[in-house]
């Protein structure tokens, strides 16, 4: 694993873009362009996910000789909170954070689903025309970066991928035929899940209000 940011930074509160279950995601200080994620305090398989996603990621380059649509990974860097994972800030065309297609469906008042359907089809498509597995393909892994048009270009944000496979043998990772399977089924999900959350949309920001992590 690579350090390539040689000097320590501190992660001030107000960094805090937002926190999953073991890691939190901050600004990188004065690098508007790059995140950073560090374990959440207590939470060392943190550690383990970003070693994972690094892994994924290398993996993916070795395989692709140009990737797109995913945030690259750019190294690790120490912290006041521990090693971190640095990788890409994805912005929309007026410099703002993109949100996830979570914060489209659950938080906006005005939510065009057929739209967000037809961006997640095609964020799947690429993703199965150049066996990137990433398997773990919910609402808060896609961000959707609003360009210069008005359109949206989806981009997975968390690549643990084939390296956080829960199966026993991971079989799916390792077989073409079967990733391809495993990968047409979450991406079946993710349209089903794209309706069935902004159905559900009051009861999980109740959810995510009393959650201490989000």
């Amino acid at each position: 694993m690579q350090n390539l940011f040689k000097n320590m930074i501190r992660l001030d509160p107000e960094l805090l873009i937002g926190s999953g279950t073991v890691r939190a995601c901050y600004h990188y200080p004065e690098k508007p362009e790059l995140v950073v994620k560090v374990s959440l305090p207590g939470r060392a398989e943190g550690e383990a996910a970003n070693t994972m996603e690094w892994k994924s990621y290398r993996r993916i380059l070795r395989g692709n000789a140009e990737v797109d649509h995913i945030s690259h990974c750019r190294g690790f860097v120490e912290t006041d909170q521990g090693r971190g994972l640095v990788c890409d800030c994805i912005r929309d065309a007026d410099g703002s954070v993109s949100e996830t297609i979570w914060d489209i469906v659950v938080y906006r008042d005005n939510c065009d689903l057929d739209r967000l359907v037809s961006v997640a089809d095609g964020f799947c498509s690429y993703l199965l025309a150049n066996d990137l597995f990433l398997f773990d393909i919910n609402l808060k892994n896609i961000a959707l970066q609003v360009q210069p048009d008005g359109s949206c270009k989806p981009f997975a944000i968390d690549l643990k991928g084939p390296f956080d496979n829960k199966e026993f043998l991971r079989l799916s990772s390792r077989i073409r035929f079967l990733g391809r399977k495993k990968l047409q089924r979450r991406a079946r999900q993710l349209r089903e899940r794209i309706v069935l959350f902004r159905e559900l949309r009051e009861e999980l920001k109740e959810n995510d209000r009393r959650s201490p992590i989000r």
